[in-house]
């Protein structure tokens, strides 16, 4: 209720530190599975919080990468004078439809990878994994390693996507 009223004040969109990690790693989610994993933490995220907006946050706003789902509609909304909506209660349905399709998609990738994977496991080559805290260097040494020209930075999320190379 807080921030919707500041929202309201302020006529800008408020989010809380959840929501900004969000939109970061929408922002950085390259491959489809994680594409897929931001868009439905968002929308898990925001279903609750949708009581109160109407049909203005009642359509999805984007796929992930774009911000958020709901973001846009919300943002032009505050930008608008007000006026009266007609609450119809659709968009906790609309995204918890949402929610299912990208749940099933989610598992078709998954299940995908796991053919994948088999694949490789036939071939008798060693695997090795990288895995560490932020900024600890994986991204280099994978470069290093592999001669990959993966990206390495030292910004929070840059390099969330899994990677693979000889």
């Amino acid at each position: 209720m807080q921030q919707r009223n500041i929202e309201e004040a302020t006529e800008r969109r408020v989010i809380d530190r959840t929501q900004l990690i969000l939109d970061i790693f929408a922002r950085h989610a390259r491959s489809r599975e994680g594409q897929l994993q931001v868009e439905l933490a968002q929308l898990n995220y925001m279903l609750p919080r949708l009581t109160g907006k109407g049909t203005a946050m009642s359509r999805l706003g984007g796929k992930s990468g774009a911000g958020g789902a709901g973001e846009r509609a919300g943002s032009r909304t505050h930008r608008r004078p007000r006026t009266r909506r007609k609450e119809t209660g659709d968009g906790p349905a609309r995204i918890r439809d949402r929610v299912r399709k990208i749940q099933n998609s989610i598992e078709d990738v998954r299940k995908q990878r796991a053919l994948r994977r088999e694949a490789r496991n036939a071939v008798p080559l060693g695997t090795i994994a990288l895995v560490g805290y932020t900024n600890a260097g994986k991204s280099t040494l994978f470069n290093a390693l592999s001669r990959a020209e993966v990206l390495v930075s030292s910004r929070m999320f840059a390099t969330l996507d899994p990677r693979s190379a000889r």
